[in-house]
């Protein structure tokens, strides 16, 4: 009896191991954008932000770790940010991802943020 418990329970334990091998922890999961996209903003003008060239054209904006409504819009971050000089640093605790693959990626921590990725004229 006492050893078909310690099999049972050393078979629970590898097979807990091997699930747990196979989820990310936080620091392994890189957040994305959310699906769907929160609609598509129209920039009229060739706009730059930090550095970074906007030509005038539609932009989808998809979030991670915020809401749609604190990014788009007249009073949006996104339009705040293209009011901006063009050389201009962002609010703080915003800032740019330069190395990021893709879209113009901007982020307030490692979690939060925004990207705006061009789809048409």
């Amino acid at each position: 009896m006492k050893n078909k418990l310690m099999i049972s329970l050393l078979l629970l334990g590898i097979v807990l191991l091997g699930l747990s091998s196979c989820t990310k922890d936080k620091e392994t999961q890189t957040p994305g954008p959310q699906t769907p996209a929160c609609g598509i903003v129209q920039v009229l003008t060739d706009e730059v932000i930090v550095g970074v060239q906007f030509p005038k054209g539609k932009y989808q904006i998809n979030v991670f770790g915020m809401t749609c409504e604190e990014v788009m819009g007249d009073k949006g971050l996104f339009s705040q940010f293209l009011q901006l000089g063009d050389n201009d640093p962002l609010p703080a605790p915003w800032s740019h991802l330069k190395d990021a693959v893709g879209a113009p990626k901007f982020v307030k921590s490692t979690s939060v943020g925004f990207r705006a990725q061009r789809v048409g004229d």
